[in-house]
């Protein structure tokens, strides 16, 4: 994994967009249709989308070690001191991402849950939570619009 120096900015509008126009601008020019992203913006919303997608559309159930090294992705994105997001997040919203990542890597398989099928051990479904973590990408962004180049190289 490499990251560089900002170098362009995320466009700058004069009426302010919502959280989610900000996703849609991010998902329509930082997530190409058949390459990996090459800033870090855009690798988190892949990131978010590809969770929500397989929980919502498959229950979890093609999970694999690639959605857990989504997981340790979107924690050192938000959490570590090598990336610059964190540094922006008061430590409650550090907390509230924490616990949001948490979340999502803690369930059962629907074909594992037994009788007593308890909601917060399902796969987590609901927009809120993948909204949540992308509008902390959007209060991050707007604060700096610069576009983070990243690579994401497997060691």
């Amino acid at each position: 994994m490499e990251l560089a120096n900002p170098i362009s900015p995320i466009t700058q509008v004069t009426i302010k967009p919502t959280n989610a126009d900000t996703v849609l601008w991010m998902w329509e020019h930082l997530v190409p249709f058949s390459a990996a992203p090459t800033s870090l913006q855009g690798e988190i919303i892949r990131v978010l989308e590809l969770l929500a997608w397989e929980a919502q559309a498959n229950s979890n159930l093609n999970w694999d070690d690639s959605f857990d090294e989504m997981l340790i992705f979107l924690r050192k994105a938000f959490l570590s001191a090598e990336f610059p997001l964190a540094q922006h997040f008061s430590i409650e919203t550090r907390l509230s991402i924490e616990a949001d990542i948490n979340r999502l890597a803690n369930f059962v398989l629907p074909t594992e849950l037994d009788s007593r099928i308890f909601s917060e051990e399902q796969p987590y479904i609901k927009d809120d939570l993948y909204d949540r973590l992308a509008g902390h990408l959007v209060d991050y962004c707007r604060a700096y619009p610069q576009i983070i180049p990243y690579l994401n190289v497997k060691s």
